[in-house]
């Protein structure tokens, strides 16, 4: 039986280079078996024309590649994709703002082990009902509404341990899922584990301005496969670093269309080039 590789993957952008520490720190400590962690910098950036071609400072065990093009965000999978072609693989991307807990990449390689043919993820959503046909597909996931009980307590737990004792332990962050199931569109800021033949070439010919919108592109192409994306139940939200707030796709407007608008095209490119949730 032939061993899968486990990758993680990941994309970033010049602006971010200085503040990617506690994103990468928190990779290169997951707990369960990794066998490549691949940050990509594009040589030229679309973005970005005056980039100087520098890379970032990146602690051992990342694993910088340099594709000569830049695919906008999807380029934090599409790239390792194309290259692990028939390989058995897993790929977890993820975002290049977020600081991961140390069983992050182990739960969700474990989870997509159980459903090798589906794309597993730690939180998504479905399609806007008033422009588009969310899938049929059952069980829906069930979002958790609220802080529950035991987070408050953990909370407080945190508070006295960071304000009286003075040790530096991370907050507590709630469970975004409270019933495993489905949905129409990953949201890559959790992370996502997919296999390199989820995705086709037509996959790497993304139209002017949806470019930006990888959540909703990414989803696109799976669906177009037949491809389901599930969301596991009790899996933490991982947390925001500093890099969030810098250079953000979702507060920029890029070729004349803000962050809802490109998710709008992108939507509507799906209906009516691939009969895709309409």
């Amino acid at each position: 039986m032939s061993t899968t590789l486990r990758i993680i993957s990941l994309s970033t952008i010049p602006p971010r280079f200085a503040k990617l520490a506690p994103t990468l720190n928190s990779l290169v400590k997951q707990n369960g078996a990794v066998d490549e962690i691949r940050l990509y910098v594009p040589k030229r950036y679309r973005r970005f024309p005056d980039y100087d071609g520098s890379v970032p400072s990146v602690p051992t065990g990342i694993t910088i590649v340099r594709p000569e093009e830049d695919m906008g965000p999807a380029s934090k999978v599409l790239f390792a994709a194309r290259e692990l072609r028939g390989k058995k693989a897993q790929i977890l991307f993820c975002d290049d703002d977020k600081v991961f807990s140390p069983n992050w990449a182990s739960q969700l390689f474990a989870a997509q082990d159980e459903r090798p043919a589906e794309c597993v993820a730690l939180i998504g959503k479905d399609v806007p009902t008033h422009i588009a046909k969310p899938s049929a597909i059952v069980p829906k996931a069930v979002r958790r509404r609220k802080m529950d009980l035991l987070l408050r307590a953990r909370r407080l737990r945190h508070k006295f341990a960071s304000m009286v004792l003075r040790l530096d332990q991370p907050k507590p962050m709630p469970t975004l899922v409270a019933k495993g199931g489905y949905v129409d569109v990953l949201q890559g800021l959790g992370g996502a584990v997919v296999r390199p033949e989820f995705f086709d070439d037509i996959a790497y010919d993304i139209p002017e301005v949806i470019w930006a919108v990888d959540d909703v592109w990414l989803s696109g192409m799976l669906a177009l496969k037949g491809i389901p994306i599930w969301l596991p139940a009790g899996l933490e939200e991982p947390r925001t670093t500093a890099a969030h707030d810098v250079a953000s796709l979702y507060l920029a407007t890029i070729e004349g269309a803000v962050r809802s608008e490109a998710n709008r095209q992108c939507i509507e490119y799906m209906q009516q080039h691939f009969n895709i949730w309409r």
